[in-house]
């Protein structure tokens, strides 16, 4: 469903959208209703600066080559040092939002968009092995998660031409063994999932990168390859993918979502989070109706980067709130984030010459 111009939600600070400008009355009654509530409120009056150590720093970060080809032993490492750096940051923010009351409430499910009508996904195999085949995948740049009994879902980069990527998705369902008569004992042996099917797609999340063709393809943080990985999560109560990343499109750069409601249909046309200068990295995580982006402020400056969080509470048909995490004259990087219930916990890392990385993180509340 399209959802309406950004000018009639003022004052809300709300980012353009990329799908066809039709007004939906229920997504404009409800950016109406985000603009007299907040949707998320800060436990934590500023970020709060801690002893833990910056995923950055354990093991060191390595800057993409966008030359590198992603089936060399050394892209796989480095793509093993970048998922161990991806979960340690996660691994940081649980005893935080563990310990927030409202990660034991949830939000009271709100009035929810219909899906768009979507085309049905391709089901061409890309092969069976640990991750969908593409001669073209960028290298550290693929990224899968586990849909539980449903089976997996990879989310990658992809070369273009003239220095664009895309970004695309692939399906592999679980396969379900029979039960047969054991041969010791006569038990009944129960049906499991077993890994082994074919992956299927790929499935165009994005194609509208505009790539390096311009004087300021460096300040924009991205040639090619040259660029951070998507974030992809799936709910565990609707089912659904999320996935959030940085590109340079037809509008300029910025940080933008997706979701797919059905694995056997093509992606919902992408939102844009947010417009700015340049991109940068962007994390995501949800627990049932709440969807939170944890993103490099695109409109922050090289030495200045602040972290932002947007929210949404419908399952990411609309993001209601966008604050700023870090503070006013922060060097942040690499942002993460979880959700449990109503809590949101964002961290990341502040950087300074001559010094490691210091971890900082804020808490906030989603509310009802």
């Amino acid at each position: 469903m399209a959802l309406p111009p950004a000018s009639l939600f003022a004052p809300c600070p709300v980012g353009r959208n990329r799908r066809p400008p039709r007004i939906a009355p229920l997504a404009l009654l409800l950016a109406i209703t985000a603009c007299e509530t907040p949707a998320l409120r800060w436990v934590d009056a500023d970020a709060e600066a801690t002893g833990l150590p910056s995923p950055l720093t354990y093991p060191p970060y390595v800057a993409t080559d966008s030359t590198l080809n992603a089936s060399s032993p050394y892209a796989d490492f480095l793509l093993t040092q970048d998922l161990w750096r991806e979960a340690g940051g996660t691994t940081l923010l649980e005893p935080s939002v563990a310990a927030m009351a409202e990660a034991r409430d949830s939000v009271e499910t709100h009035a929810m968009l219909p899906p768009v009508q979507t085309a049905p996904a391709p089901l061409t195999s890309l092969g069976n092995g640990n991750a969908p085949i593409d001669a073209l995948r960028c290298a550290r740049s693929i990224r899968i998660v586990s849909a539980g009994a449903r089976g997996q879902v990879a989310v990658w980069w992809s070369r273009g031409a003239g220095g664009r990527v895309r970004l695309a998705a692939a399906w592999r369902d679980s396969v379900v063994a029979p039960p047969v008569d054991s041969i010791a004992g006569g038990a009944l042996r129960a049906a499991m999932a077993v890994p082994g099917s074919a992956w299927r797609g790929p499935i165009m999340v994005d194609s509208l990168d505009q790539g390096p063709g311009d004087a300021q393809a460096a300040d924009r943080g991205a040639y090619g390859c040259a660029r951070p990985a998507p974030s992809v999560a799936i709910d565990q109560k609707y089912g659904y993918v999320h996935v959030a990343y940085a590109l340079t499109g037809p509008e300029g750069p910025g940080v933008f979502y997706a979701h797919q409601m059905d694995p056997r249909s093509q992606f919902e046309p992408p939102v844009a989070i947010l417009y700015g200068e340049r991109i940068g990295d962007a994390r995501v995580a949800v627990d049932g109706d709440v969807v939170a982006v944890a993103y490099e402020d695109p409109n922050s400056g090289l030495g200045r980067r602040k972290i932002g969080l947007a929210v949404s509470r419908t399952s990411g048909h609309l993001f209601e709130d966008r604050l700023t995490a870090s503070g006013p004259i922060s060097n942040a990087r690499d942002p993460h984030v979880i959700v449990r219930g109503r809590a949101v916990v964002v961290g990341w890392s502040e950087t300074s010459a001559g010094a490691d990385p210091m971890f900082r993180l804020r808490r906030a509340r989603v509310e009802r």
